[in-house]
């Protein structure tokens, strides 16, 4: 089985061994321009056509796959209630969904129930809603491809297994995944999946300082950007550093009331962070990070940790 993420900037497939323990197999490609935009895919043509090339060059044995996706319109509440057996929640949740989801009849609806406490007499659920509209194209997707779905799985959820399996964090843990266009903050608290968020936050809004700055187009904007340490401290580059930070500044502010929700709701902070996506790669960031939150940060340079996270942890059922 293979898990596939299609990024706004890159295209990740994994598969993994038969214990689920690693990838054994990885590949990552450019993903083709204008095909997908927070979430939707808008060309399910050319999409097939370049996931084809390859599935036969590096996995053309595999017959099932997963989709990972990520989106601001994929809506994910949390409801707490009296604890009762699963055919008793099941239809509980029924009644629920109007409440937190508007316009349900417009969405595909699941849940999975986090944690339960037979002595409190609560159980903690997710509901996670998708637009129909998202999970019809990566159904046509599958079709096209003539591989069987497995699953589609959404970010928090598979960096949420893949971070627990790799790295076993201990305490109140945010992985803050930045990618091309969004960044998903997953947050896990001794061990259990807490809550997420998406904040619209990516390297192609560093692209677009840097292409404004030095009037060029976005492909030299994005060469300049993997090239040049402008997050260090450095003369040479103290008007783009100044710039760049300005608006990560206002970036990372979102995402720090994200922290603060979570401490105001479990009183506790977050005692560490994960530092994971392409964008995390940038000369100098991790450190800029560190120092903004004055909490350590955490990252592995490899391609398993830095790009293949939510593909790993699609692919892990059961958990």
């Amino acid at each position: 089985m293979i898990g596939v993420d299609i990024g706004s900037f890159y295209t990740k497939i994994g598969s993994c061994d038969r214990k689920n323990d690693k990838l054994n197999n990885m590949a990552i490609e450019r993903t083709p321009q204008d095909c997908i935009r927070n979430g939707y895919l808008s060309d399910i043509n050319v999409l097939s056509d370049f996931l084809n090339e390859i599935l036969k060059r590096k996995f053309a044995k595999e017959k099932k796959l997963t989709f990972c996706i990520s989106s601001t319109d994929i809506i994910i509440r949390e409801i707490v209630l009296p604890f009762m057996k699963d055919d008793e929640l099941k239809n509980a949740l029924k009644y629920e969904i109007d409440q937190y989801i508007p316009n349900s009849d417009d969405y595909i609806v699941d849940y999975k129930q986090i944690e339960h406490d037979e002595g409190d007499k609560k159980i903690r659920t997710i509901i996670v809603a998708a637009p129909k509209e998202m999970i019809f194209g990566y159904l046509k997707l599958a079709k096209a491809l003539k591989l069987h779905l497995e699953v589609i799985d959404i970010y928090s959820n598979s960096i949420y297994k893949s971070i627990k399996k790799l790295c076993k964090p201990t305490g109140s843990t945010s992985v803050v995944n930045i990618g091309a266009e969004y960044t998903d903050i997953t947050i896990i608290n001794e061990g259990k999946y807490a809550f997420s968020r998406v904040v619209k936050f990516g390297g192609n809004d560093i692209n677009e300082i840097i292409a404004n700055m030095y009037d060029t187009d976005f492909k030299t904007a994005e060469e300049y950007k993997r090239e040049r340490p402008f997050f260090i401290n450095d003369e040479d580059y103290a008007s783009l550093r100044e710039n760049t930070e300005k608006y990560v500044n206002s970036k990372l502010s979102e995402i720090s009331r994200v922290f603060d929700f979570f401490e105001s709701s479990y009183h506790k902070g977050i005692n560490e962070i994960y530092l994971i996506g392409g964008t995390s790669r940038l000369t100098g960031l991790k450190r800029y990070i560190e120092d903004f939150f004055k909490i350590p940060v955490l990252s592995n340079d490899d391609d398993l940790h830095t790009y293949f996270m939510p593909v790993f942890g699609s692919l892990i059922r059961g958990e």
